[in-house]
């Protein structure tokens, strides 16, 4: 661990994991004034970062030499906005980050303004989504809108769907249509992120949806809102 002047070791409003200090001095900049940062040459530990309780973490993918060393980060990504960075990613492979809740996937080549506003969209709660998925990712959103359109026509529409929740459950899926992240919806709701996480289960459950990217659109009725994309 590097900290330094950067962040204390109980708390940091950022985290930057990478083995290069090139990488790690180009983004201190960006984020200087947002508050603390804490510095790592190697993967700390998930219990580590959720102690130091970040809202924006970088993470270099160099910093596991194989692909089957990355550990799961679909936990961690629903508690505060991460970043991953590498050489390059395929579409693929970005879409695949996206979808476990990663809020972007940069390359070394984006310039300081591109990073920049990634910071700002990602700590909202947005995504950052690069020119090249663009259209395969809006090609998924348009199949599952028409999807969602043909289950409306045939049971109801998206707000008699949303009737079946509580009116606590309504709010969170309101909140979630708004691109509100878990942490975000309990301070609103006065609640504890554990309680947010059980009625999204429970939400999930009752409107057969697979995740809270479903329940937005469903909410929006295919308007996706909060979002940015690289044009």
């Amino acid at each position: 661990m590097i900290s330094a002047a950067l962040g204390d070791a109980m708390s940091a409003n950022h985290v930057i994991v990478s083995p290069s200090r090139e990488l790690a001095m180009r983004w201190c900049p960006l984020l200087t004034g947002r508050g603390a940062i804490e510095l790592y040459r190697q993967w700390p530990s998930i219990a580590q970062i959720q102690q130091l309780a970040p809202v924006f973490c970088v993470f270099d993918l160099a910093a596991w030499q194989r692909p089957e060393q990355i550990p799961d980060l679909k936990l961690l990504s629903s508690q505060l906005a991460i970043c991953l960075v590498c050489d390059s990613f395929s579409v693929a492979e970005e879409l695949r980050w996206l979808a476990t809740g990663i809020r972007a996937c940069c390359t070394h080549d984006l310039d300081d303004e591109r990073l920049k506003t990634i910071i700002d969209v990602t700590v909202r709660g947005g995504i950052w989504v690069s020119s090249r998925a663009l259209p395969m990712l809006m090609q998924g959103l348009q199949h599952f809108t028409a999807e969602a359109r043909h289950t409306a026509t045939s049971a109801a529409s998206a707000d008699n769907s949303l009737a079946i929740l509580t009116p606590q459950e309504r709010k969170i899926a309101q909140l979630v249509g708004q691109g509100e992240s878990n942490k975000l919806i309990a301070r609103a709701l006065n609640i504890s992120d554990h309680t947010v996480k059980s009625h999204l289960s429970a939400i999930f459950s009752k409107l057969h949806l697979s995740d809270r990217v479903h329940l937005a659109l469903l909410v929006n009725q295919g308007d996706v809102k909060g979002h940015s994309v690289d044009r």
